[in-house]
Order: structure tokens, then C-alpha cells, then sequence
């Protein structure tokens, strides 16, 4: 079998009511998104989704014969795509989907199979009252979820740590994560980022709330800032999520001294990178937990490898309705993932990614 195309599909998903991201200081009045399907001479096509594909015809012209079975042939291609270029690791994904349905094999099993369904930590997104986000997790806690993780972005973070200290009264029984959203900016945002000081600061007044860790309290490069925050406090830290190289993120265990790495495998270091540092981490007794947020497709891509590979018990589902619906999530599946009564989730069925975009349904949506 040999790689003979990479096609790309262009959509737009309108959002109104807009979504507003706490992260980000524009109100999200669409998602754009971009279907990956790599043909093969052998009829086997496979699709991925979860950001933009500007070089396109570059990795087609690298790719094309190569046989998508050596994955680790498409990965380093990839990777000196990716050093020039955007981020274009869906390309990788689509290929790994085009394995797993030539083998007939779901991916989560391709790649290890460690685990079959994993706990759901449903990810909020917007910032809302103390009360209201109370109100929130309890409702999740009723229909099954046992952990969230909570939003860090007011002026002053004493007001967000009001908002943990009320969620933790309403469901002592959840588990909380905490994400100050501090390792990265939207285009644009030159809103400063904390230092040590003021990370360390947050952290102890978190503690004796019981949080599971605290995600990205610096920017991602200060490796020596981690370091320092890693012997302050008793948190686990999590980061690491848009790391650009699988140095970056080696660097973030090794020399940080972060316990959990994030990287999203739609959008840093791909599959194959990925579970190298899943392994890495493991090794160094620390963990690989994939940052999600990109669209229902790239959360696919990372339930997957992350029932291959990860020892966190939680994955990230993002999840904050009415202004992140799973629907709103989802709109690219044929179907919304859904959070079984137990609080796990596991992928659709079926070889691959169990996935087969419904390009009759999307095409309402096309852009290009």
C-alpha cells in the first residue's frame, strides 16, 4: 500500500450565540476547520481533522509512496514539514486512520490498547460566577462526571481561586483541576503573564482545596520558572500543550520538573511524537495527559492515543454547555461523543478512528 494524495476540505461552523473563551479576549463567532483525507493506491482512504493545513501540496509531494504502514517514516517527514512550516500533524493522524482501517483495528488498540474506555475530565471554557460554575459542576457530578477543571482568567486570581473555593464546597467529591491558561497568548493579546512569585502564591491558597494539578502557571519556555514553581508547592503542574518540538517538551519533564506534559497530538509533536513523550514521561515517573481543545475530531485523534498510552486516569473533554455544547464540539462527527453514566468516554467504534465524515451533512458548512 502506498500513500498517493493528501486532500484537504475547508468548513466553517457559524456560533450563535458567540463562544467566549476565557483565553481568548475575542468572542469566537465561528470555527473553522479543515478535513485531511490521505488516499492510498489501494482504495484505503483516511481522515483527520483539528487544525489547518496550510502546506498541503508540500507534504503531499513528500509523502506520496510512501507506504503509510511505516509510520515512523511519515512521522519524521512530517516533522521537517512542521520545523518550516505550520503545525500540520492532522496529515499524520489521517495516515494512521488509513492503517488502522486497512488492518481493521481501532487505533487505541494499534497502539497499545492499554485501556478501552478513560475517564472524562470535562474542560469548562468560559468564565462564569462563583455560583453559576457551582451550580454547573453539581449538575455534572448528578449525571456521572467526576472531575473538572476550571478556568483561571480575571484581572486578579484571587477571584478565580473564589470560584474553585465555591465549586469545592458545592461538590467535595469532584476532583478539580486548574488551568491559569498562562503558557500561551491568542494573536494579538499582549495581556502579561505571571512570574514565579505570583504562580507560587496561587498555588499554596489552592492547596488545601484539593486540586489535581495546576495547568500552565507560566509561559512554556521558562523551564527554569517550572523548576523553581515545581519546589513551591505540593501541586502536581501540568503544561506543555502547544510545545513546538518534542524538545520543548522533553525539556518540560526533564529539566522543569513538570509532572504532567499536555501535548495535543493534532497539534504538537503528532501521534508518533506523542507517544514518545508519553514514554519518556513514564520513564521519568511523571505522565502524558493530551490538551483537546481543537474540534470533535481532534479529540478523537488524543482519546485514542491516550487509552494506548496515557497513566492519567482523566482525559480532557471539553465541555461547557450552553456556550460549549457537545453539538458545538462535535459538529464535524457524524454523532457527539457522549460521557457515559460511569463518567468514562470511549471512541466511536470501528476500525481507525471509527470515524467516516458525513460530507453530505458537512457541505452546508464548506468554504473550500
Amino acid at each position: 500500500m502506498r500513500i498517493t494524495g493528501v486532500e484537504t476540505l475547508h468548513y466553517r461552523f457559524p456560533l450563535d450565540p458567540p463562544f467566549r473563551a476565557a483565553w481568548d479576549p475575542v468572542p469566537r463567532t465561528e470555527q473553522d476547520a479543515t478535513v485531511v483525507a490521505v488516499h492510498t493506491d489501494e482504495g484505503v482512504t483516511g481522515y483527520a481533522s483539528g487544525d489547518h493545513l496550510p502546506d498541503r501540496e508540500l507534504l503531499e509531494r513528500h509523502l506520496t509512496g510512501v507506504d503509510p504502514l511505516r509510520t515512523e517514516v511519515v512521522r519524521e517527514i512530517v516533522e521537517t514539514v512542521d520545523f518550516h512550516g505550520g503545525r500540520p500533524w492532522t496529515v499524520e493522524a489521517a495516515v494512521w486512520d488509513a492503517v488502522g482501517r486497512a488492518l481493521d483495528t481501532p487505533l487505541w488498540k494499534l497502539l497499545g490498547g492499554r485501556s478501552e474506555r478513560i475517564l472524562a475530565y470535562v474542560s469548562s471554557g468560559e468564565l462564569v460566577e462563583p455560583d453559576e460554575r457551582a451550580r454547573r459542576c453539581a449538575e455534572l457530578r448528578d449525571r456521572g462526571v467526576r472531575a473538572v477543571k476550571l478556568r483561571f482568567h480575571h484581572a486578579d486570581w484571587r477571584d478565580d481561586v473564589a470560584v474553585v473555593e465555591r465549586v469545592r464546597e458545592a461538590v467535595p467529591d469532584l476532583e478539580i483541576m486548574v488551568d491559569a491558561n498562562q503558557g500561551w497568548r491568542m494573536p494579538g493579546d499582549r495581556e502579561p503573564r505571571w512570574d514565579v512569585g505570583t504562580a507560587a502564591q496561587c498555588a499554596r491558597a489552592i492547596e488545601p482545596l484539593g486540586v489535581y494539578w495546576l495547568e500552565e502557571p507560566l509561559r512554556t519556555d521558562d523551564l527554569d520558572g517550572y523548576a523553581s514553581l515545581r519546589r513551591l508547592t505540593s501541586l502536581r503542574l501540568a503544561a506543555g500543550e502547544m510545545a513546538r518540538s518534542a524538545q520543548e517538551a522533553r525539556d518540560l519533564v526533564l529539566r522543569g520538573g513538570v509532572d504532567v506534559v499536555q501535548t495535543d497530538a493534532v497539534l504538537a509533536l503528532g501521534i508518533g511524537g506523542c507517544r514518545r513523550i508519553a514514554a519518556l514521561a513514564d520513564l521519568a515517573g511523571r505522565a502524558w495527559s493530551p490538551h483537546t481543545w481543537s474540534n470533535g475530531y481532534g479529540l478523537v485523534v488524543n482519546l485514542h492515543l491516550a487509552l494506548a498510552v496515557s497513566t492519567v486516569p482523566y482525559l480532557e473533554v471539553p465541555f461547557d454547555p450552553p456556550g460549549w455544547s457537545a453539538e458545538r464540539r462535535d459538529w464535524m462527527l457524524p454523532a457527539p461523543l457522549e460521557i457515559a453514566a460511569d463518567g468514562t468516554i470511549a471512541p466511536p467504534p470501528g476500525p481507525g478512528l471509527g470515524v467516516t465524515p458525513d460530507f453530505d451533512a458537512l457541505e452546508r458548512w464548506r468554504v473550500g
